[in-house]
């Protein structure tokens, strides 16, 4: 049994690779808000949250779904990680207007644009990786 769970929406296909990629790499339970949005948190200790952005915003999808489970996720450690367009200033800006409109503080963003992993990622994703089994 796994103590993480990554909850994730994505359109365009990169945050569920970084989704899947992430829970390959930490051995946790990841689930698509497409394919199913009731889900039983109370094994996890720590849920990890994946959102594409549109119009500066999250996803509907996972915005319902922290609204629709407050409750299972009150005593949860919670992480973010964002897949957007934006990087260096404009990301972190759009980071902390996103993570704080959540309430998820342990949040981080992937532009996409920088050097690639072995899996296409961009390289700070592993960094992500490292930080997340610390947690």
């Amino acid at each position: 049994m796994t103590n993480k769970a990554i909850i994730y929406s994505s359109t365009t296909g990169k945050t569920r690779k970084i989704a899947e990629y992430t829970a390959r790499e930490l051995k946790a339970d990841v689930f698509d808000l497409k394919k199913q949005t009731v889900i039983n948190l109370s094994e996890y200790s720590h849920i990890i949250f994946g959102t594409g952005i549109h119009a500066g915003k999250p996803y509907k999808a996972i915005v319902t779904f922290l609204e629709n489970n407050e409750d299972q996720l009150s005593n949860k450690k919670k992480s973010l990680f964002l897949s957007c367009m934006y990087k260096e200033q404009k990301g972190e800006d759009q980071l902390a207007k996103v993570s704080g409109d959540l309430g998820i503080n342990d949040a981080f963003f992937f532009a996409g644009k920088g050097e690639k992993n072995d899996e296409g990622l961009d390289i700070s994703v592993d960094d992500f990786i490292k930080e997340m089994r610390r947690r």
